[in-house]
């Protein structure tokens, strides 16, 4: 598969595979099959389509005046893009054989969950992270880069005045 990917270089497909792995926590397997599974990455228009495409969305539990308050994954998507998504989610939030964390921001965000939730939850939260990161990175065709909330905002900002 590798060989086959580095033969084809030029296709949009093996280019949005390329743009996956430079997640932490993505390799190259992980992004073919999330690439196989995702197909036409064009026909998601929000990251919310993907999170229900790929079964991470929370299910409804409603009947009459009912609502359920234990919500659960819906799980209707796609199990190995799930199960490829929740390796790229613990991988993140691990550190590196040098003692680093693979993406600080999102062991950060972990770390913050994991106060108020089960560990499971706060996995699920950072999958659902790892699912906005795919979407954007296909969505600008840039590769990931990893940025702190204070800069993201500084530079959404630093945007706004501009078209103001």
């Amino acid at each position: 598969m590798k060989k086959f990917a580095d033969d084809n270089s030029d296709e949009l497909f093996v280019k949005q595979i390329r743009l996956i792995e430079t997640i932490p926590g993505a390799g190259f397997l992980s992004a073919a099959a999330l690439m196989a599974e995702i197909g036409d990455f064009f026909a998601f228009n929000s990251p919310k389509h993907l999170f229900a495409y790929f079964g991470l969305d929370p299910s409804v539990k409603r009947s009459g005046n009912f609502v359920g308050t234990k919500n659960k994954m819906s799980k209707r998507g796609s199990a190995i893009a799930r199960r490829a998504i929740h390796t790229i989610s613990i991988v993140s939030i691990g550190k590196t054989r040098a003692g680093y964390f693979n993406n600080p921001v999102l062991r950060r965000y972990y770390d913050d969950k994991c106060k108020s939730k089960p560990k499971l939850v706060a996995l699920g939260a950072v999958a659902h992270k790892v699912c906005n990161i795919i979407f954007a990175v296909l969505r600008d065709n840039k590769p990931f880069a990893v940025i702190s909330k204070d800069d993201h905002i500084r530079e959404h900002q630093r945007k706004f005045s501009e078209l103001a």
